[in-house]
């Protein structure tokens, strides 16, 4: 019958070289040092090699041995790995990440979310890109990013989509607004992110909806891809704004002489997701990525978790926001 290595071979064999002696290597197993000494004998009888030379009371690994070394410590990685993700860690965290971001949450999201991250990555190299939706999930789907923060759904049944905050959409406008506005009360043009954003598509639903309520039409004008010449455009007088409520709150001196109003009714907005692969939201890695999320984007303002969907009622009244006095 074959004799095959076993896996408690490249433990001792291991142990071994690490501490250096056979006595502290066999204390560290919680073996015997006889049965320590056999154990590698029977490794070296298997291989037909010297692993390891006895000197004076001192071990050292041979040349053939530091090989072997080599290879029995990427195996024990592999099956400390295996062992580690079925627990639900060392998935994701303890290994370089890449994750995505939508454009329309960076901004107020990526610093806080990237110190987050060191902190539970070990100070691991972290790296994210800014794309669309749609690019973001594929390289999900294709393992290229490890995770995406998005406002949509996931169209691909290979995803999983982890809710994470709500938003509330606020208006600026160069005129003055009272605190709180709805959207058939503003007369000046709307003006829209490009085509292909989704927190466009999170604006028109909303104008969609109040047109059905009230009947009223708001003229709306093709605007850029970016929230902050959005800004400068309205600064400029061409028409009002809709954003998100934690951007507007982390914009600062961009604000300065404009008028800003929380938008009712309150539950208009859009939903922040953690997406991942599916089967992944179970991970322990995956839950502490998703509370780093989570706390990041609820201190730049988003409306505080456990973030309900869309058709759930949030009874959680939110007070309008008002930009502080300068």
């Amino acid at each position: 019958m074959m004799r095959l290595l076993r896996f408690r071979d490249l433990e001792y064999f291991i142990a071994i070289a690490e501490h250096g002696s056979f006595s502290r290597a066999a204390e560290h197993c919680g073996i015997s040092q006889p049965t320590l000494s056999a154990q590698l004998r029977r490794m070296e009888e298997l291989l037909g090699l010297t692993l390891i030379e006895r000197r004076h009371g001192s071990v050292s690994v041979t040349v053939e041995g530091s090989e072997v070394l080599a290879a029995a410590r990427e195996i024990m990685e592999a099956f400390y790995r295996v062992q580690r993700t079925t627990r639900g860690d060392g998935v994701l965290l303890g290994r370089p990440l890449r994750f995505g971001v939508l454009p329309t949450i960076a901004p107020y999201f990526a610093s806080g979310f990237l110190k987050r991250l060191a902190d539970l990555n070990g100070n691991t190299e972290v790296n994210f890109i800014e794309d669309r939706s749609d690019a973001l999930e594929a390289a999900v789907n294709a393992d290229a990013l490890d995770f995406a923060v998005t406002a949509t759904l996931p169209r691909l049944p290979s995803l999983a989509a982890i809710p994470l905050v709500d938003e509330r959409l606020v208006a600026v406008s160069a005129e003055p607004l009272p605190d709180v506005v709805t959207i058939d009360t503003m007369s000046r043009p709307l003006l829209l992110m490009q085509e292909g954003h989704c927190f466009r598509e999170v604006v028109q639903e909303a104008i969609r909806r109040s047109h059905a309520r009230s009947g009223s039409k708001v003229p709306t004008r093709i605007g850029p891809s970016s929230f902050s010449t959005l800004l400068s455009l309205v600064r400029d007088g061409l028409g009002d704004t809709i954003l998100p409520e934690p951007f507007v709150r982390q914009s600062g001196a961009a604000l300065d002489g404009l008028s800003v109003a929380t938008l009712e009714p309150a539950d208009e907005g859009r939903q922040i997701q953690l997406v991942v692969r599916a089967g992944r939201e179970r991970y322990n890695d995956v839950v502490r990525i998703m509370d780093a999320a989570r706390d990041t984007l609820a201190g730049a303002g988003a409306h505080a978790v456990p973030a309900p969907s869309r058709n759930e009622t949030d009874t959680t009244e939110i007070p309008p926001w008002r930009p502080p006095s300068s």
